[in-house]
This record gives C-alpha cells, structure tokens and sequence, in this order.
C-alpha cells in the first residue's frame, strides 16, 4: 500500500499537470527517431530521493535524460539478445507492467473525485476544526519527584511567583527563563503534557503534577488562541494530497472487498525457503 502510495501520488499530480495539454506534448531528445518526452522525465524525476528533488531541475535534467536514453537503448540489446524471452524476465516485466497501469487506473480514478465542490467542503471542515489550530503559550517547572512538584503548587495557590521559582527549581531547560515555553500547536509535545496544557484555561496553572517521561511538570498556560486558517488556494495542495489518500484507501478497500485472498505468513515462507535450502 505504501509503494503504491507514493508512485500513486507522483502519478497523480503528473496527470493534473499534462492531462489537459496531452494533445501538446514536449519532446526533449529522440532515440533512433523515438522521441522522449518532457512528461517522461517529469515522471522519472518524482521517483528521485529528496536530496536531489530539492534541487533546481536544472542540475539534474540531463542526467534523467541520459538515464532514459542509457534504457531505451539497454532495452533494445535486451530484446535483441531474446532477454524477452526469458520466464523470470517474463515475470518481471508483467509486475512492472501491472504496477504501472494499477497506479494510472488508481490515479485517474482518484483524480475524478478530485472536484472543486470536494475540495471546498474539505476546506470548509478545516477551518470549522478549531481544535487543530489551537494554540496556547505556556511554561512549565519541571522537577523530579511528586512531592516537590505538590509542594510548588501549594506555594503558587499561596501566591507564590511562577517564574521565579521555575527559575529556582526547575530542572528543564527553560528554567533560567522562568520556565516559558513559547507558543504552540497540537503535536508538538508529548502527549500526556500536551492533553494536560491544552485543558487548562488562560491564566491557569495545574491542579495536580503532570507526569511525563522526563519528570512531573507544573504547567502554567498564560495564552490561548486559534491559529487563523490559511485561505483556500494557499492550501490546495495540501488539500488534494490529503483527499487523494483519503480516496485511494477506500478504492483499494472496495478492490479488496470482494476477492478471495490467502497470506502465507513471514515465519512460514522463511520456513519453507530453509528447507529447500538444505
């Protein structure tokens, strides 16, 4: 599912950009007379490992074109060489054959529910989520034992000074700073602490320790605030790429549906391949 996630993705974001010029394709080298074309390396280069995507296509287009060109023709003395012909060659072939027309089917199946009134009720249930773009800016003094973290919410519900004893007794690194933590999202810390900061209300401070991995904190919550949503065509990549997958598992859910299909299990075949081994 993953493999064909991402050679789906890479798919269908080529399709959304050539679809609509197919009739005016870009040649960019021939072979022997066959040409290449631009929507070729476009593909190819969504295969390539990030460090080189993040590049300027500049350094890397005639290295892909090299590379199809050093294929075609390997192709050719493959063939030439009756390779073909070979069943293990056979096998590969249609497996390459049948990934590539799975991910176009998925990607132009995908792509029809792909529609403006999908993306804009996608936006719509975005922005109505508040939740998710909640912010809160806090501190917190983080301390080793239970008791002594007890023990500074006793003193703040005497009125105790929060910043100063986070600057006395904590043992986070924000402590010198009197324990602030700056602004931030959901997601951003760990769990537990993030359940227990993101409850407490503006002004507030905890009303029991919070225990984490790396000790028991008091939290103080000085902010809260909702991250305004960004606008619509800021997020429609995001949007699209969030949508297809969404669709994608559910196309593959119904394909699966309705078949019979058998898994031997890892330990099984690893068995099997020792004894023939032997």
């Amino acid at each position: 599912m993953q493999v064909i996630l991402r050679s789906f993705c890479a798919i269908l974001m080529l399709i959304f950009a050539t679809m609509a010029h197919a009739e005016s394709r870009i040649s960019v080298a021939t072979v022997n007379g066959e040409t290449i074309w631009l929507d070729q390396v476009m593909q190819a280069a969504e295969g390539l490992p990030p460090e080189y995507r993040n590049k300027p296509m500049q350094d890397y287009f005639g290295d892909i074109v090299a590379d199809i060109i050093d294929t075609k023709l390997a192709a050719k003395a493959g063939e030439a060489a009756k390779l073909a012909d070979d069943p293990l060659v056979q096998d590969a072939m249609k497996l390459a054959s049948e990934r590539i027309l799975a991910e176009a089917w998925l990607a132009v199946t995908v792509r029809e529910k792909m529609t403006d009134e999908a993306l804009q009720q996608a936006y719509d249930t975005f922005v109505a989520d508040e939740a998710s773009r909640e912010q809160i800016t806090a501190s917190h003094i983080l301390v080793a034992a239970e008791d002594d973290a007890v023990a500074i919410i006793k003193s703040l519900n005497d009125g105790a000074d929060f910043a100063e004893i986070a600057k006395e007794k904590s043992t986070g690194p924000s402590g010198p700073n009197g324990g602030e933590l700056g602004t931030f999202g959901r997601g951003q810390m760990v769990p537990a602490f993030e359940t227990a900061a993101f409850a407490l209300p503006a002004g507030g401070f905890s009303a029991k320790p919070v225990q984490t991995q790396f000790g028991w904190h008091v939290i103080k919550v000085s902010e809260k605030a909702v991250k305004p949503a960004p606008s619509f065509d800021a997020m429609r990549d995001q949007l699209v790429n969030s949508l297809s997958r969404q669709h994608l598992g559910r196309v593959i859910e119904s394909l699966r549906a309705d078949q019979t299909i058998e898994l031997r299990s890892f330990e099984d075949v690893r068995t099997e391949v020792q004894t023939k081994a032997q």
